[in-house]
C-alpha cells in the first residue's frame, strides 16, 4: 500500500470567516474529495485502491500548541512511503522543513512547482522562488522527482495524475509479486 503525504502551505486559517471555502480549493481537499476530509484530525484517508493519504490534515484550533502540530506532522511524514509537495508562489518555512525531512528519511518524493516567467527568479533555471529547497532535495537524494507546472490548476491536475500512476504502479507490483509466489 502506498502511504502518501501531501505537503504545501495551507492558504487559509480557521480564524477567517471564509476558511471553509478557501479550504475547498486546497489541492489536498480536491484529492480527498472535499474540505470536510481535510479539516479533521485523522490518521489516513483512502485516495485510490492502493493509495492512502496520511496527511497533513488541517486540525488547528484554539489552544493548540505549535510543538504538537510539528510532532503530529513529523509522525505523518515518517509513516508515509511517498510524498508530494506543491511549492507555489512562495515557500512556507514549514513546507521546506517537511520537504527536507522527507528527503533525509529517504521517501520517494515528487515536487510540483509553479514556474514564473523566464525573466523572474533568474538565479535558477527552475524560475521559482522555491528553487533552493528543490535543488537541495535533489542533491540530498536521488529519489526526488521535480515537475514544472504552469499554474495552480495545472499543478492540481498533474498531482492527480501522479496519484493515479502510483496506484497503477502498486497494482502492477502486486501482480508481479503474485506471479513470483505462484512460481515458487
Amino acid at each position: 500500500m502506498i502511504c502518501l503525504y501531501c505537503g504545501g502551505a495551507f492558504g487559509f486559517d480557521y480564524l477567517e470567516n471564509n476558511y471553509y471555502e478557501k479550504a475547498s480549493k486546497d489541492y489536498r481537499a480536491i484529492l480527498l474529495g472535499g474540505a470536510d476530509k481535510l479539516l479533521q484530525k485523522s490518521s489516513c484517508e483512502i485516495l485510490r485502491d492502493n493509495v492512502l493519504y496520511t496527511g497533513p490534515f488541517y486540525f488547528e484550533s484554539d489552544g493548540m500548541v505549535d510543538k504538537d502540530i510539528v510532532k503530529e506532522e513529523v509522525k505523518m511524514i515518517k509513516k508515509c512511503t511517498n510524498a508530494v509537495f506543491l511549492l507555489d508562489s512562495g515557500c512556507c518555512p514549514g513546507t521546506i522543513a517537511e520537504l527536507i525531512l522527507a528527503t533525509k528519511l529517504g521517501k520517494d518524493i515528487s515536487v510540483f512547482y509553479i514556474k514564473k516567467n523566464d525573466n523572474e527568479e533568474t538565479e535558477s533555471f527552475l524560475h521559482t522562488p522555491c528553487w533552493f529547497p528543490i535543488i537541495l532535495s535533489q542533491l540530498l537524494s536521488d529519489k526526488v522527482n521535480v515537475v514544472c507546472c504552469d499554474d495552480y490548476l495545472d499543478a492540481v491536475n498533474k498531482i492527480n495524475c501522479h496519484v493515479d500512476s502510483l496506484d497503477k504502479k502498486y497494482k502492477k507490483y502486486m501482480k508481479e509479486r503474485e506471479k513470483y509466489w505462484d512460481y515458487l
